[in-house]
Parts: structure tokens; sequence; C-alpha cells
């Protein structure tokens, strides 16, 4: 079973001294492949002007704002993949390199395929309540380290292994969660600086977690 909040964490700090530049950098190239174009669209969904002396705002049409959504969702599920297999190398001491977050777009289709299920089904769980959502996010968590380890695995199949694999454990995950809250909001008041350090901490912990439950599963 996979150890308390603290001893992932612990074992995170460990596997990311001396990587931390890299992992840094495939967390932000993760996020300008993902995030940044829909949100650059969001942020300049109305644009300043200076003109005849005076600053005017001039709204954008809505198209380019949903190309950055589409072109963020369609990118999604082989980005998520690559980093995921990144930080299982990383927690294995396999010595990963930055190329390797790119290894999801291999698996184009059957990642596309498994964010969409992903999230139709955490929407679908959501229309009832926001807690039986937040439980299937948890439920559905170990999809794309399983899928790294289990290339074979259909989409559908994944899910079912990380529904099983998650039984009984989605309280620790939801722990871990809770236990970089405050980092989260951190990188908040850090206006997102934070988040280039948070996230590859985080990662590595959950890659940490998922490597627990596996040993334990075995």
């Amino acid at each position: 079973m996979p150890q308390e909040s603290y001893d992932l964490k612990r074992r995170a700090k460990e596997q990311l001294s001396g990587n931390w530049t890299q992992a840094v950098i495939v967390c932000f190239i993760a996020w300008l492949l993902t995030q940044a174009y829909a949100n650059g669209n969001e942020i300049q969904s109305i644009r300043n002007v200076w003109q005849n002396g005076e600053l005017i705002s001039v709204p954008t049409t809505s198209h380019s704002s949903d190309l950055g959504d589409l072109v963020s969702f369609i990118l999604t599920g082989p980005v998520t993949l690559g980093v995921a297999g990144y930080f299982v190398k990383l927690m294995r001491n396999e010595g990963p390199v930055i190329k390797d977050m790119f290894g999801g777009f291999k698996f184009f289709l059957k990642t596309f395929v498994l964010n969409l299920l992903i999230t139709i089904f955490t929407l679908l769980w959501m229309l009832l309540l926001i807690i039986p959502g937040i439980i299937a996010i948890l439920r559905y968590s170990m999809a794309y380290y399983i899928l790294c380890d289990n290339p074979q695995l259909s989409a559908l199949e994944v899910l079912k292994q990380s529904k099983l694999m998650m039984a009984g454990y989605k309280f620790d995950l939801f722990k871990l969660w809770l236990s970089y809250l405050g980092w989260f909001l951190l990188g908040i008041i850090t206006l997102g600086l934070g988040f280039l350090w948070v996230i590859p901490y985080y990662n590595t912990a959950l890659a940490n977690f998922y490597q627990d439950l596996k040993d334990y599963g075995n």
C-alpha cells in the first residue's frame, strides 16, 4: 500500500535532487503545449489598443479561444502520458531525458480516446454532485501510469485497471492532494512562478504513489 504523504514527498525530493532543472523544463513544455495557447486566448480576449492618446479595449472574436481550447484538448492525452512516463523513469532512476515527454505521441489515438473517456465519465459524475466528480478523478488517476507500463492495453482496459488499483486507496491520494494545497496556493500567490517548483514535486510524489500501489498489487 502507498506510504504516507510525508514519505512520498520525502522520496520525491530525494529523486529530484540533481534533476530539478530538467523536471521543471518538462513541466513547462507540457504547460506550453496544453494550456498556454488556451490561456493565452483567454488573457487576450480583450486587447488593449492605444488610439488617439487613449487606452481602449477591443473585444476579440471567440474563434481563436475555441481553437485554443480544441488544441489543448487534442494534445492533453499524449502530453500527459509523456509527462507520466518521464516521472516514472525519474522515480525509478532510469535516467529520463526531456525528449521522453514526447513519447506519448507514439500512442496519439489511444491517449486521445483515454482523455476523452476520462473527461466524459468525470463530467457525467459531476452532473450528480461535486463529490462524485472528485471520486471519479481519483478513480481514474492512475490511468496514464498504467498505460506507461502496459502500452498494449486499450483505453477502456486502462480505465478498468485504474479503477481496480484505486479501490480502497482514493482517500490516500486525496490526502496527498491536501498535503500540497499550501504549495498550490503559493503558486497562485506568486502568479504562477511557484508552480515551476510545485508541479515537478507533485508529479514525482504521484509517480511514487503509483509505484507503491503497483508493488503492493504484485
